[in-house]
């Protein structure tokens, strides 16, 4: 079992294993949809390509048994479907997905040949005009690379004739970009798979040729070749993913050219002495990307040589190319000097693989890269330049697993010193890069720290006092906070969030992770230290720019000790925002009305003038700093249950727009802390604990196979309410209290702020509600799990009326119906945007905690590429978040029986008809949510598609209600949807039904709007293209009709 699945709560974890069986169901349905007999069922078989798909991100335990069908079955699809563009390309794409994940498994042998047809058939139909010989020399020179297996079957095929003939047809055909891609893939293949050639003769030749094709400059030349050679266009469209750049074969072939005797150490040092001018800023261009991902994959290839050389997999043949200390030294030295000068390049892509490269390197020579390092770290910190403090992240995460585990050696303890001492002057206000460099160097080395304590005898370092440097680093910390300016300004409207917008929340996870394992690392007495600091720097600070800053310390310290915290943090706060907004002027919308009877609308807008703005604002900035803070808190917060009730409520009954949605976040933050799965103790180090070492290598593989580590699934605890009912303070009564009383004055805002509380609820809860029960068609539901959601449906299908009659013309009240909505009727999608979220973050993050399989700073080599264990909690969390997002949306697929339930086709009408809006705003809200809510029901296509184009057949039809029926056709979701049949035409099988849109497309052609018109045309334009024109005989039908 996969790690990211054995780490999921425990009753997910266990329906899991029900995954294999339905793996093996869908593989069955696969096959009996496609029949031999008949060529055209192929397209019945496309529509289970995205649920595969899902078993592969699922990462389920499925049998491979079946994965091979799947595969067998996916070739045959792909080689029959000459002429069904459509279906290889699903196909094809699935093909991929699945060899990639288990090619290491199967014991598959497939034929070349219809690949190589099929290539033919879709990109090399040539005209007579052309010359055959030119293209295909380029052709076969692309098809060799794709083709030419250097398996052990086939060594006695390549020898130094075969050598000789293939660099003589290299040299035959000169200054060609393509034609020396082509052929550097090739050799740098040979090279690596058959160590047997003698390439010492070759060696002067091959540095020569690839110094060439850098194409750098000479004096005041260009670089490029002065009389370069063309290649086809369709040559280069098939072959374009090859050909950018020739850096990774070059990068491969010296990495394995390079062997004890060589020569190739030296025409190595050579080239880089000639290249390394080039990476200096002052010297940068167009070469620039190219010599840029040469460095990256110089030290790639050389770190997945010594893995390989490490597990004896490669070199346990031959002794000769084993690569000991001094070739190490050697490699690393020369890349160093590329190194030294690309560090103060401007360029971002170039900097940043800079930084990376080093920190690879620090794991394979230590012994050269720390000092390299070390002599730079100062400077870094000191200078103003930013692209230098890119260094920062370089300082590996392992100089501490040295000091933490063995005791380490006097460099590493030395570097370990410096990098706390002076780590804290780089955390500057006016200088973002280095600031967040600097947080990822201090989140890095606490992260191998088994615990922070003065104390503790365990960590050798007498240079640092940690109760001294904690307080140091709080007085910078309040600091920066104090001095953050919001990159934009302030958004108070319906959109308005939590994040205040600062390039610490922005611009990566770096801050929030920093907190996270700083203040998870730290000793009982330490923690507490901070937590009073935090607690009084809280108290007496309303910083308005840094919401969501201060927030997630109060977070990071929640979630390390949620009963502390609470105590000294969110208790204080929470009655602050009770006693500021107690004697504001209230609406009564909040849920228990308004007491006084003498209260008038028109006394309560007057009130409403006298709302002083600073207290408004200090309200606003005590929510929302709950709302962040608690987000972890979980049953800690039930004994604050009735203040939280009258924070929420009162937040409600405020008439201040800004204290409303401030009153959002906190509820939907408050349900989402009783009710949701999260991990506890994440942070937790467990490196003292009895199975670490067992830990440790199952963190490195991924693959919890072994029954002898249960154990180690007690490390990573979820967070599961088993009665969620009991912890929700706020009645349903009252979130959905009916506004249907108020007084025609204060009818809009009492709506406004009811559906705002509706939103909240939704918003917490997620898809912890039960998706709507899906009707059957036979009559009988076959899945008893469903439920019907009864409360919610009936109370949105009541305002939804109220709002399309007689609240029309009300933007913000219409968004809110359709969050409402989407929320409803789109089951999951509310943790599919989150995990989407999250993903993009973990991108920016990934590289600065994962440490290389080979890692020669403390000899503790792995199988695979080692994270952090609250890294990997982290992940199989979101993991868990994306698996909730899909645990229903591929329903309709498993069987013909199921169709959307009724509640969901009145939601998809009344958003059809929001998307149709004359505000652009809620019609493209509402285009957004019908497209998921379609998505996931095709079958409702086709009602959409009719109703939207019947909107395009009047000129005289609004300009709006145009815009918006284009809109929604033209997207992608239709586009594929209109694709079908057992003929091939999309959307249904039949002409008569496919002719409305289309006649309405080439009749109206004309609008009075010009904008109107314009979207009309685009549309048509696009239909046409991706429909591939129309052919003669539907235009010959559509004469005679």
């Amino acid at each position: 079992m996969h790690l990211y699945n054995a780490w999921l709560p425990p009753p997910v974890a266990e329906q899991t294993k029900r995954e294999a069986e339905s793996f093996a169901s869908v593989v069955s349905s696969v096959k009996a949809l496609y029949r031999r007999d008949d060529p055209d069922s192929v397209y019945a078989t496309i529509k289970w390509i995205s649920v595969i798909d899902l078993f592969i991100k699922a990462k389920s335990e499925v049998s491979l048994e079946d994965v091979g069908a799947v595969v067998e079955l996916g070739l045959e699809l792909f080689n029959i479907s000459q002429n069904k563009l459509y279906v290889q390309v699903r196909w094809g794409n699935m093909l991929v997905r699945l060899l990639n994940k288990y090619r290491k498994k199967l014991s598959l042998k497939v034929p070349w040949r219809p690949l190589y047809d099929t290539l033919i058939h879709t990109h090399f139909t040539r005209s007579r005009l052309e010359n055959p010989w030119h293209n295909s020399s380029f052709e076969g020179s692309g098809f060799v690379r794709l083709f030419l297996p250097t398996n052990l079957d086939n060594k006695d095929f390549f020898s130094n004739d075969w050598i000789k003939e293939c660099l003589e047809l290299w040299d035959s055909i000169p200054n060609c970009q393509f034609w020396n891609s082509q052929w550097t893939a090739v050799i740098a293949r040979v090279i690596k798979n058959y160590e047997f050639i003698d390439w010492e003769c070759y060696i002067p030749t091959l540095f020569s040729r690839y110094l060439n094709m850098f194409e750098v400059p000479v004096a005041n030349g260009s670089g490029s070749y002065p009389f370069s050679v063309d290649v086809p266009r369709n040559t280069r469209f098939l072959f374009s993913n090859r050909t950018i750049t020739p850096s990774k074969a070059i990068a491969k072939s010296v990495v394995y050219l390079l062997r004890p005797g060589s020569s190739a150490q030296k025409h190595f040092e050579k080239l880089v002495d000639l290249l390394e001018q080039y990476y200096h800023p002052s010297n940068g261009g167009r070469w620039t990307y190219s010599l840029e991902r040469f460095l990256l994959h110089l030290v790639v290839t050389f770190q997945k040589r010594l893995q390989c050389q490490q597990q004896n997999t490669h070199h346990a043949r031959n002794s000769e190319l084993y690569l000991g200390s001094s070739e190490r030294t050697s490699f690393v030295n020369v890349v160093l000097k590329l190194i030294d000068r690309g560090q103060y390049s401007k360029n971002e892509h170039l900097s940043e693989t800079v930084a990376a490269a080093t920190s690879i390197l620090s794991y394979v020579d230590p012994s050269s890269v720390l000092p390299f390092l070390a002599s730079r770290f100062r400077m870094a910190l000191e200078t103003a330049f930013a692209g230098r403090s890119l260094f920062l992240t370089s300082l590996s995460t392992s100089t501490v697993k040295s000091v933490d585990l063995d005791g380490g050696d006097d460099l590493y303890v030395e570097l370990l010193m410096i990098s706390l001492s002076n780590a804290l002057a780089g955390m500057d206000a006016n200088d973002p890069p280095k600031t967040l460099a600097t947080m990822q160097l201090i989140g890095s080395i606490f992260s191998n720290i088994a615990a922070l304590d003065d104390n503790s005898d365990e960590l050798s370092m007498p240079m640092v006092c940690f109760s001294e440097w904690l307080d140091e680093f709080l007085c910078r910390l309040f600091s920066l906070l104090q001095h953050l300016e919001p990159s934009s300004v302030l958004n108070e409207g319906l959109n308005s969030s939590a994040t205040s917008g600062t390039f610490l929340v922005e611009e990566g996870p770096y801050y929030y992770c920093m907190l996270e394992i700083l203040l998870g690392r730290l000793s009982k007495s330490l923690y507490n230290q901070a937590l009073k600091k935090i607690s009084k720097f809280v108290r007496t600070n309303i910083l308005p720019g840094a919401i969501a800053e201060v927030g997630l310390l109060c977070c990071a310290c929640v979630q390390t000790n949620p009963e502390e915290a609470v105590v000294h943090l969110v208790e204080p706060v929470l009655l602050s925002a009770i006693s500021s907004l107690e004697g504001t002027p209230v609406t009564g919308f909040g849920g228990r009305g308004i007491t006084d009877a003498s209260v008038s609308t028109k006394v309560f807008c007057l009130q409403n003038l006298h709302f002083l703005p600073a207290l408004e604002t200090a309200i606003d900035y005590q929510l929302k700093i709950l709302s962040v803070a608690i987000s972890y808190a979980g049953p800690a917060l039930l004994r604050y249950k009735d203040q939280l009730k009258e924070a929420i409520v009162s937040a409600f009954d405020s008439p201040s727009w800004k204290v409303n949605v401030a009153g959002d976040h906190l509820l939907r933050s408050l349900l989402g802390s009783l009710i949701l799965y999260y991990p506890i103790d994440q942070y937790r180090c467990v490196l003292r604990h009895p199975a670490a070492s067992a830990l440790e290598e199952w963190i490195s593989t991924k693959d919890y196979s072994d029954n002898a580590l249960d154990d180690l699934l007690k490390l990573c605890q979820t967070k599961i309410h088993s009665d969620p009912g009991n912890y929700i303070f706020i009645p349903l009564e009252a979130v959905f209290l009916t506004w249907t009383g108020a007084d025609s004055g204060s009818e809009k805002e009492h709506l406004k702020v009811t559906l705002l509380r509706i939103e909240s609820t939704l918003q917490g809860v997620l898809s912890c509600l039960p998706d709507f029960r899906p009707s059957s068609l036979s009559g009988m539901m076959k899945d008893p799990g469903h439920t019907p959601f009864l409360i919610a449906g009936a109370t949105g299908s009541t305002c939804r009326q109220y709002l399309l009659k007689e609240k029309s013309d009300d933007s913000i009240l219409l968004i809110l119906i359709i969050r409402i909505m989407d929320a409803l009727g789109n089951y999951g999608s509310l943790e599919f945007d989150e995990w989407s979220n999250h993903r993009q973050a973990w991108k920016l993050e990934s590289a600065a905690i994962i440490e290389p399989p080979i890692n020669f700073i403390v000899s503790s080599h792995s199988k695979g590429k080692r994270r952090p264990r609250w890294a990997l909690v982290d992940k199989a969390y979101m993991h868990g978040t994306w698996r909730s997002s899909q645990s229903s949306y591929h329903l309709f697929r498993t069987t013909g029986d199921f169709s959307p339930s009724d509640h969901v086709v009145l939601l998809m009408d009344d958003l059809l008809n929001l998307s149709l809006h004359s505000y652009e705003t809620v019609r493209l809200l509402a285009g957004k949510s019908l497209l998921k809510m379609i998505k996931r029901w095709p079958s409702l296509i086709s009602k959409c598609v009719l109703s939207l184009t019947e909107n395009l057949r009047s000129p005289s039809s609004p300009e709006y209600t145009v815009l918006g029926s284009c809109a929604v056709l033209s997207t992608q979701t239709v586009l594929k949807h209109l694709t079908t049949g057992s003929k091939g035409i999309l959307f249904v099988s039949t002409w008569d039904s496919f002719k409305v849109p289309l006649l309405t497309y080439i009749w109206h052609s004309h609008h009075e709007s010009l904008k109107a018109q314009k979207a009309i045309n685009e549309l048509f334009v696009k239909y046409n293209i991706h429909f591939a024109g129309v052919s003669k005989s539907i235009l010959k039908t559509m004469g005679q009709s």
